[in-house]
């Protein structure tokens, strides 16, 4: 009986030490290779897209787009007085060629203090950095003829005539794209083209002292109304 008590002490002894020895085996401090905990908050972290990368596909090489603008345009008629904030709008319907060529027909409506004009442009946008699909850096040239009418006062009413000219508008401007909408802003010089003819009537003594009427004087002003112009342009696509 006391051998057998013997050899069932001496076999729990050996377990226990076999035991002992791979719980320390596993112990991290002990273990050659240590093992980092990966948290869930870094699994379920989102890797963030560059914004001008464009990783769309089956894209349609020509869409229609359209653009609506409005902002201020600051400069001067008469330097001498001082800078004046005036206002311009437009609307743009066109379409874009590829991923960053933009092309279209616009008409919008500016004043100029006392001058005011409707143009009639064509508009031509490339995207530097980006494409239609992304933010984007692009730049921008429109060119085309304005109507133009003057605040005439009264006694110049039969003595002076105004007529439009050229319109020039190169813009730089930054776009955010949220969904099927664009957002941008854009800056740039802008130069509208107005002519102003003044006609005075002139008279003349014949030999008897009679008054006759003879040819007008007329008198052709050019002016260029340059300004700096700042718009907010919402659009589709």
């Amino acid at each position: 009986m006391k051998k057998a008590f013997v050899w069932i002490a001496l076999s729990f002894t050996t377990q226990l030490s076999f035991t002992t020895q791979f719980i320390y085996a596993q112990n991290f401090d002990a273990d050659s290779v240590y093992y980092t905990p990966i948290s869930k908050a870094t699994v379920n972290k989102k890797t963030p897209k560059p914004i001008f990368r464009d990783t769309l596909k089956n894209v349609k090489p020509i869409e229609y787009f359209f653009t609506l603008q409005t902002g201020p345009m600051i400069g001067c008629n008469d330097c001498d007085q001082g800078k004046e904030i005036t206002f311009t709008s437009a609307t743009v319907h066109g379409i874009t060629i590829g991923r960053k060529l933009r092309t279209g027909l616009g008409v919008g409506f500016d004043t100029y203090n006392q001058w005011q004009t409707l143009p009639l442009f064509g508009s031509a946008s490339w995207d530097l950095i980006g494409t239609k699909n992304t933010h984007a850096l692009f730049v921008q040239f429109n060119y085309g003829w304005g109507h133009s009418w003057y605040k005439i006062s009264p006694w110049d009413a039969n003595s002076l005539k105004v007529d439009g000219g050229r319109m020039i508008n190169a813009l730089v401007g930054y776009r955010i794209k949220y969904h099927d909408m664009r957002i941008s802003l854009v800056v740039g010089p802008k130069s509208q083209r107005v002519f102003a003819y003044t006609e005075w009537p002139s008279f003349r003594i014949l030999p008897d002292g009679t008054w006759v009427e003879g040819t007008p004087n007329r008198t052709t002003t050019q002016r260029d109304l340059r300004r700096l112009m700042f718009a907010l342009v919402i659009g589709w696509k």
